[in-house]
Parts: C-alpha cells; sequence; structure tokens
C-alpha cells in the first residue's frame, strides 16, 4: 500500500512560494463487465474550474486521509462531495464503484503547463454513497485485474474519451457522443469517423485482443 503525501508536499513546496498548490483528481469510470474506461470525472479542490494539461477539472471539495493503525494496513479514504451526485449516479451504473481508478496530482496553480509536483495512483476497493458522499477506500493499483492487452478490440464500440485531444480529437459543437460509428449520435454523425476508436472491418461474431 503506497503511503500518499500531498500535504507534506504542499507544506515543503509552500516556503517562498506566491502561488497556491492544488489538488486534483481523476476518477476513472471503469465498465466492471468489459474493463472499458467509459469516463473520467475531473475534480479540482478550489473554488475555481482549473485548466491542467488540456483537461477542465470542475471546481469541487473533496477530503483524503490517511489512516494507519497499530496492527493493521493502511488505507487511503477519498471522500468526495457530491452534490450533484453526479459521482454517485456512476456508482450505480458500474460495479458500485470498486474497481474505478483514482490519480491524485499536485500542481502549482502559477505552472499549469507543467508536470505535476506528485501523481498517485490507486483503485478503488470499496466504495459507498450517503447523501451527498461518495466514500472510497484506495489501495493500490492491482496489476493482476488488467486484461492484457489492456485494449480489447471491439467492432462497433469506440474506446476513446470523448472529445479527448490525442485519441477522439473531436472539436466540434455537439456535447454527446453515443461511443457507436453509425449510431444517430455517433462517429459518423460527427463527421469523425476517421478517429473511431474501434474495429469495424473486425468479425462481429469475434472479441479480439490486441
Amino acid at each position: 500500500m503506497p503511503s500518499l503525501s500531498v500535504a507534506s508536499v504542499i507544506e515543503k513546496n509552500s516556503i517562498g512560494s506566491n502561488t497556491p498548490w492544488l489538488v486534483l483528481l481523476d476518477i476513472e469510470v471503469v465498465d466492471p463487465s468489459s474493463g472499458v474506461i467509459v469516463e473520467v470525472l475531473n475534480i479540482a479542490r478550489n473554488n475555481e474550474d482549473v485548466d491542467f494539461n488540456g483537461v477542465t477539472y470542475s471546481r469541487g471539495a473533496f477530503d483524503i486521509e490517511l489512516k494507519s493503525d497499530a496492527g493493521s494496513q493502511s488505507q487511503i479514504s477519498l471522500s468526495v462531495k457530491d452534490m450533484s451526485r453526479a459521482v454517485q449516479a456512476r456508482m450505480q451504473e458500474y460495479g458500485g464503484g470498486v474497481g474505478f481508478n483514482v490519480t491524485v496530482y499536485v500542481v502549482n496553480s502559477g505552472a499549469l503547463d507543467q508536470p505535476p509536483e506528485v501523481a498517485e495512483y490507486f483503485q478503488v476497493t470499496a466504495a459507498q454513497a450517503q447523501e451527498y458522499i461518495a466514500q472510497f477506500t484506495l489501495g493500490a493499483e492491482n496489476a493482476l485485474s488488467y486484461t492484457f492487452p489492456r485494449r480489447r478490440q471491439t467492432h462497433d464500440y469506440c474506446q476513446w474519451r470523448y472529445k479527448d485531444p490525442d485519441t477522439c480529437a473531436y472539436s466540434g459543437g455537439l456535447a454527446t457522443c453515443d461511443l457507436t460509428l453509425n449510431g444517430a449520435n455517433g462517429c459518423r454523425a460527427h463527421s469523425n469517423e476517421r478517429n473511431f476508436g474501434a474495429f469495424p472491418g473486425i468479425d462481429t461474431q469475434m472479441v479480439r485482443y490486441g
């Protein structure tokens, strides 16, 4: 189990710094039936949105706590204030949230074009939701749980994150995509079939890995 040193890093770097340090959160929503990342929730512990590394992190509130009791394994607890219940909706749809991937970044607000000071990677090992709080217990990513090769080759289900500049690359005005090639709100409807993240040429009765 890794230790989380976000607070100590911020304190260490605050000496002589005129800019605040921000904590950012990526929650990768994983479909447990396929292992595919269907969405990434980006949250900044801040009172306004933060643009970092080409991604807009929505302002929000969350707390991270390292619990270490004598005679037991240390646990990292993540509590996300979820007033819109957006996180809880994803938990309900995708296996309760267990297996989601979580990345924590510490960045300098005055150098958002630079790499993060800290990047910590975890996997959700337990999750619960109560009222407007989504609570996750974080553990080290389990390498044995990964599909290998990581990318599943499917006939008509795009695996890219919508509007990701490095994969999907769609920058038009449509707000959503149904992640198909020929669907009513799919890749052709976006005139973006050249970046379709699946393999329409493979046999529809088979799933290949590669």
